[in-house]
């Protein structure tokens, strides 16, 4: 049976944005990620889940004393909160992406506790690998080597482009970034006003496509009726 996170999952996350807009809960400008994350497997498509979050270093060597948490306390976090989940995970160095926590072996154990991407403003690698795995990557970029790479916060608010992200926030992700959907908006309301958001920029766009009579007045009419529409929740 398919479930509102399926339904959600079949958008991009511009139209997700779009939707969101429409409910006037937040400044247009917040809640997504800027163009530093990138999609590194677009083919996967759009993902949906929940954030669990942490914050990772690698260029030093972890020291005696200091912030430190172990693999398997990370892999009990995930394994424990609400799926599916999506791993938000800042990168603490300066510049960030010098070490690497994504390659195939997390992505095998992150997939296997039911967390299906990651988005970080830090490295990934073997993406060849990780794409066989189904694992999405949104991240600063490849690099080779993971480096010292130790996890040193769980659990709490991170900022990975730009976007500030807490614990069970839903995120979706494409190829463009991630946005985050706001907790007080109801998500069949959500997927309503997506859809009828993109049957009313279709009477645009089939216009623009149209062999009829070109004309910028009636542009200017279906535009202005597209940003005049109202939508049912």
């Amino acid at each position: 049976m398919e479930t509102i996170l399926d339904r959600l999952r079949r958008l991009r996350s511009p139209i997700v944005y779009d939707a969101i807009e429409r409910f006037a809960v937040r400044p247009r400008q917040d809640g997504y990620t800027d163009s530093s994350v990138k999609c590194i497997l677009p083919s996967l498509g759009a993902f949906v889940g929940y954030a669990v979050t942490g914050r990772i270093m690698a260029e030093l060597p972890h020291e005696p004393g200091g912030a430190h948490i172990g693999w398997e306390d990370v892999w009990t976090y995930v394994e424990r909160q609400k799926k599916p989940s999506i791993m938000v995970c800042q990168d603490m160095d300066q510049p960030p992406a010098r070490g690497c926590a994504w390659g195939d072996v997390s992505a095998s154990i992150f997939r296997r506790l039911g967390c299906n991407a990651v988005v970080t403003n830090g490295g990934v690698r073997d993406i060849r690998q990780v794409e066989e795995v189904g694992f999405g990557l949104f991240a600063n970029g490849p690099v080779v080597g993971h480096a010292n790479i130790h996890f040193i916060e769980i659990g709490g608010p991170v900022k990975v482009g730009g976007l500030v992200v807490h614990p069970g926030d839903l995120v979706h992700a494409d190829e463009h970034g991630a946005v985050v959907i706001p907790a007080g908006i109801d998500l069949d309301a959500l997927v309503r006003v997506a859809d009828q958001f993109m049957d009313s920029e279709r009477s645009v766009i089939d216009y623009a496509h149209s062999s009829q009579t070109f004309s910028i007045g009636e542009l200017r009419q279906r535009m202005d009726r597209h940003d005049a529409a109202e939508y049912r929740r």
